[in-house]
């Protein structure tokens, strides 16, 4: 980072959190027009379904989002710190789903993450509310270059990327039937 004072640099990185994600993650399900020999001039805005819920605060690196789409809800928490992306998604452990279960579920989708820059990882937790609630967490460690807070292009690369990721990750779970919201389990949030 060239120059960025400090203050600038948690103004960013709360845009970033509280502003850019939460208008991305509402594209997590959209309508798609039916196909025709013309492009349709369709704005992604007009067609977005998902409601997005966030819990954050202001000067914390982090934030965590409800995200509804695809009937169902997932908990995401993605930290910023800088130029390092973190995003954490959280599945209730419930049905005999754990690590073992869900990890070679994902196999796929892993994959295609690692091509984007991410490197993934999975483990077993327990909720910070209730100690009897487990989730199933599949961390996703990425990083930018340094002058991410500075560059526009960057930022919508990896604001589209984990708004992508994010998209497949609930769309592969409604194909494997696995119940992603915290409510729908009747966990504590």
């Amino acid at each position: 980072m060239t120059g960025m004072t400090l203050e600038a640099a948690q103004r960013r990185v709360e845009d970033f959190l509280t502003h850019q994600l939460p208008d991305a993650f509402r594209a997590t399900d959209y309508a798609v027009p039916p196909f025709d020999a013309e492009p349709q001039d369709v704005a992604l805005a007009d067609v977005a379904r998902s409601e997005v819920e966030l819990r954050h605060v202001r000067g914390a690196s982090d934030c965590t989002y409800l995200v509804h789409a695809f009937d169902d809800a997932l908990l995401v928490q993605v930290q910023l710190n800088v130029f390092r992306l973190v995003v954490v998604y959280r599945v209730p452990a419930i049905n005999a789903l754990d690590v073992a279960g869900l990890e070679p579920r994902l196999e796929r989708w892993r994959i295609g993450a690692q091509h984007a820059g991410w490197t993934i990882g999975w483990r077993d937790a327990l909720s910070q509310q209730d100690t009897k609630q487990r989730y199933v967490e599949t961390y996703c460690y990425a990083f930018a270059q340094p002058d991410f807070l500075e560059d526009p292009l960057q930022q919508l690369y990896w604001r589209t990327d984990i708004l992508q990721m994010t998209r497949y990750f609930m769309l592969e779970m409604k194909r494997l039937e696995v119940v992603l919201s915290p409510r729908t389990a009747g966990f504590a949030l």
